[in-house]
């Protein structure tokens, strides 16, 4: 079988320079994927057979190569060189385990390998396929062409599987992204392999987590994944969600995980089809997906209403649940990365996201929106509500294409009051040059004056001044 999707000029470029120096580039990875789904791919993933790894760097010298992967037979082209495409170009390779983590292994680069020996260390069947890419045919020792038309993700070669703990997670996003159920003999591996989890680098578990929020079309099928493996037991925050009930009225959808997968399905359809702010998407994902841990810790059950400490009107009810959330995300993320903007964002969603209901139920002023907003984008409030909207009795799960009071009130604010934070108008300068002496009580007295000013936005520096003197 042949793929009829013609490759960019500078990919046929490549392709002729190896063939000129005696080898054959392959397309491998999604890419084949892409291709043989008439998608063009965003990733190219090029293995060479026939030309060793230092001829590479010879060849590709003037594509300015990262030698990232050195160690494991890759070549990384810039993309600057490359009309902007991001290329990978790699030598087959032989991957020795010496441990259980994802990089305990010994790598021994074989160019002289055949295409069928180099696709038995990839993961699944789906990415063991290749593409000659002078030809157009497409390679496919083990089945992955009908596992690709069947939607089964199945393991290539299960002894070879169970060496890498990562494939577990792999099997998570790529089952939301590539197909749609997963083989039961694979399945069966993958449960086995739970307890290598404690061997993976969080850096990895992170980037499986990103492919699934900000690629999958319905992140909730990763998730469920994660459950029906066993492997969600190591994301407790996640886990308790499972059977924590809510009440019936405001979620006939279920408990607190269903409605979980509801809100990040339709976060899904925000990142595809609204415009969020530059560098809000990945922490709106996570933010969607976890805006309920605090949930599990503040519910009143059955159990504490007949106990007495909860009057019966109370059941179910979890109050606070938003601020209680803020320690659970933060221990969830920082278990998988470094990145204190983004951990900060999604803290901020989850422990923000009950309060523009809050305001709009409570008839709030002006002055109250403002400081939500000083505290968190209200743009980006606005959707997080109209996602944990999608799950009520009258919303069409996983499309919060639909008319929502809050989010709106949410969107009118913020078109009024800008993408930035409100500043404060009187500025520490503006005290010493009414004679106050710097110290300590100019930030009460500072506080005091934009209290003031976002009370009454009529207010101008002298009356804020007079505010911060009597202070």
């Amino acid at each position: 079988m042949r793929t009829n999707i013609q490759a960019p000029a500078i990919i046929n470029s490549l392709v002729q320079q190896v063939q000129s120096a005696g080898g054959r580039a392959l397309l491998v990875g999604g890419a084949v994927i892409d291709m043989i789904n008439d998608r063009e791919p965003k990733d190219w993933d090029i293995e060479v057979f026939g030309l060793p790894f230092a001829r590479l760097e010879e060849i590709f010298s003037d594509k300015s190569p990262k030698m990232v992967g050195r160690e494991f037979g890759i070549l990384k082209l810039a993309a600057a060189e490359c009309d902007g495409l991001d290329i990978d170009i790699n030598v087959p390779r032989l991957d020795n385990h010496v441990g259980l983590g994802h990089k305990d292994l010994m790598v021994e680069l074989d160019p002289n390998m055949t295409p069928e020996e180099a696709a038995k260390r990839r993961d699944f069947t789906i990415n063991a396929m290749a593409v000659d890419l002078s030809t157009g045919e497409i390679i496919d020792p083990f089945g992955g062409m009908r596992d690709l038309s069947d939607g089964i993700l199945r393991a290539t070669n299960p002894e070879l599987f169970v060496q890498d703990p990562l494939r577990a997670l792999r099997g998570m996003q790529l089952l939301a992204r590539k197909a749609q159920v997963v083989d039961p003999a694979t399945m069966n591996i993958i449960r086995g392999m739970s307890d290598s989890f404690p061997h993976l680098a969080k850096e990895r578990v992170h980037e499986e987590f990103r492919k699934l929020l900000l690629k999958a079309p319905a992140p909730s099928v990763g998730l469920e994944f994660l459950r029906e493996s066993g492997w969600i037991t190591h994301f407790p925050e996640l886990h308790s969600l499972i059977g924590c009930e809510q009440h019936p009225e405001w979620h006939p959808e279920g408990d607190v995980w269903v409605h979980s997968l509801h809100t990040v399905d339709s976060a899904a359809w925000v990142r595809d089809n609204a415009e969020l702010p530059d560098g809000w998407t990945e922490a709106f994902m996570f933010g969607t997906m976890c805006h309920d841990v605090g949930k599990p810790s503040t519910t009143v059950t059955p159990e504490m209403v007949a106990a007495g400490q909860f009057p019966k009107e109370r059941l179910w009810t979890a109050w606070g649940h938003d601020r209680a959330g803020m320690p659970v995300v933060e221990s969830f993320l920082r278990r998988m990365m470094n990145n204190k903007d983004i951990i900060e964002k999604t803290t901020s969603i989850v422990g923000e996201h009950m309060q523009p209901w809050n305001l709009f139920q409570g008839e709030a002023r002006k002055p109250s929106w403002k400081r939500l907003h000083n505290r968190l984008r209200l743009d980006v409030l606005g959707w997080m509500c109209k996602c944990d909207s999608c799950g009520g009795p009258h919303v069409h799960i996983g499309d919060p294409d639909f008319e929502h009071e809050t989010s709106q009130m949410c969107w009118d604010h913020f078109s009024e009051f800008g993408d930035e934070p409100i500043k404060p108008v009187l500025m520490g300068r503006h005290l010493i040059q009414a004679g106050v002496k710097p110290g300590p009580h100019f930030s009460s007295m500072l506080n005091a004056a934009f209290e003031a000013q976002i009370d009454n936005e009529a207010l101008d520096i002298d009356d804020l001044l007079k505010v911060a003197l009597v202070s």
